[in-house]
């Protein structure tokens, strides 16, 4: 059974799918590159890229649900659109047991997906925080005029923040590494 699609060419910067709306097709890039963006905490995280041959946008017709990211055309892309009732039909053919696994499939994928862009999240923040640091020498001559106490107090959150931050950083690291490892595995990013 060939499925049933249309060509279409989005220019650069053009959103090719959005976060938050409904799955009519699926898309396949025929040309050119996209990037995919997940707002997570009212900010847009750069989730990844897709590249020539990659499908997007199925992923949403069989959870159910709304696109859980956006698609922007990086340059001038041509996409083949396909549309969500031919998808199905080509989908019905299959053996309800691969059906029933594809569903399961489906749904890790898209817990995967929410807790990379929330760990993608976290280190752009991390990064941000690395700045805040606290150079502890020149903040304890800052503050060696306040009363005995008090200036322990301050020292000890700098010390506090300061190690929480590191500690953040190792962690990151760690994190990085995972997310390298599933991009190494070029799986469609988005829904």
């Amino acid at each position: 059974m060939e499925i049933i699609s249309r060509k279409e060419k989005i220019k650069d910067g053009e959103a090719i799918l959005e976060e938050g709306t409904w799955a009519y097709y699926a898309y396949v890039l025929k040309s050119g590159k996209a990037k995919v963006f997940k707002n997570i905490n009212d900010k847009p995280v750069l989730l990844g890229t897709l590249n020539k041959g990659d499908i997007f946008g199925e992923v949403a017709f069989l959870g159910g649900a709304k696109r859980t990211a956006s698609v922007i055309a990086d340059g001038d892309v041509e996409v083949d659109m396909i549309p969500r009732d031919s998808f199905f039909d080509a989908l019905n053919q299959l053996p309800r047991g691969l059906r029933s696994k594809l569903n399961a499939l489906v749904s890790d994928l898209t817990f995967m997906d929410e807790v990379r862009g929330r760990l993608t999240a976290f280190l752009h923040e991390l990064q941000h925080m690395r700045a805040k640091m606290i150079d502890l020498k020149s903040f304890e001559k800052e503050v060696e005029n306040m009363p005995e106490l008090l200036r322990q107090v301050v020292i000890a959150f700098a010390k506090r923040l300061n190690a929480s931050v590191e500690g953040c950083t190792t962690l990151g690291a760690q994190t990085e590494e995972t997310v390298k490892v599933i991009d190494s595995l070029s799986l469609p990013l988005t829904k």
